[in-house]
């Protein structure tokens, strides 16, 4: 698989997993159950806030290369950063699609509908999600790549992205957590003050620490699998 192979992974599973969910009330009679439909298109949301961050960042050097005006290529990359820094905020969302996986939609209207459909359905979203955290991973690390020498890789550039890979996915994984167990959404730390507030009340719950290392270990761990199973490591050599 390459990176083609993969984005065409990323569109097929988005596609199938959003038609499954659309059709589900058509096809049964029940209500749409919104709070997939809004999951899913946060999923999609740090891929579009890393190819808008790309192509300011494009547009602003590519302008400055021209006009000759330096502070055109500085704030291009001051504003790249702080897309960056939006992005990570942003990545979480897509990974928390795997979370889907406890069917709670079922409790609503699961007697009119066969398991079978809400696995398969559930099963394209947590995909999904995975796979558009995989694509997020790549396009930095080509973007690192771009930044150091597209012409050569080399061992110190394999492992700069394993680490890059590992980092993104710790995140991810603890972002998950946060939005699972708290409740809390990439853009609750625009209330910094409530955020840690809400953070402590819930880490002085017994057992919520243990809980809480278990669940990002396991998760950085699966996704740092799917990360090797996708042959993304043997997309750069």
């Amino acid at each position: 698989m390459g990176v083609s192979s993969l984005i065409l992974s990323a569109v097929l599973l988005n596609i199938f997993a959003y038609t499954t969910i659309k059709l589900r009330p058509r096809i049964y009679g029940v209500s749409l159950f919104k709070p997939m439909i809004w999951n899913f298109k946060l999923s999609l949301l740090p891929f579009a806030i890393l190819v808008v961050d790309i192509i300011i960042f494009l547009l602003a050097a590519i302008i400055a290369s021209y006009s000759g005006i330096a502070f055109i290529r500085y704030a291009g990359m001051f504003t790249a950063i702080m897309g960056l820094f939006v992005w990570l905020l942003a990545l979480p969302n897509s990974g928390y699609l795997i979370t889907e996986l406890n069917l709670t939609h079922r409790d609503v209207d699961g007697d009119k509908v066969p398991i079978w459909y809400d696995i398969i359905s559930v099963m394209a979203f947590a995909m999904s999600g995975i796979v558009n955290t995989l694509v997020n991973i790549v396009m930095i690390q080509v973007m690192i790549l771009i930044f150091y020498d597209p012409s050569t890789v080399t061992k110190t550039h394999q492992s700069i992205f394993m680490l890059t890979a590992l980092i993104l996915n710790l995140l991810v994984a603890i972002g998950v957590y946060l939005g699972r167990s708290i409740r809390f959404n990439s853009w609750d730390v625009i209330h910094i003050k409530s955020f840690f507030t809400k953070l402590k009340n819930h880490f002085e719950k017994p057992g919520e620490w243990k809980n809480c290392v278990l669940f990002v270990v396991f998760h950085t761990l699966f996704f740092m699998i799917m990360y090797v199973l996708a042959g993304i490591p043997f997309f750069f050599k």
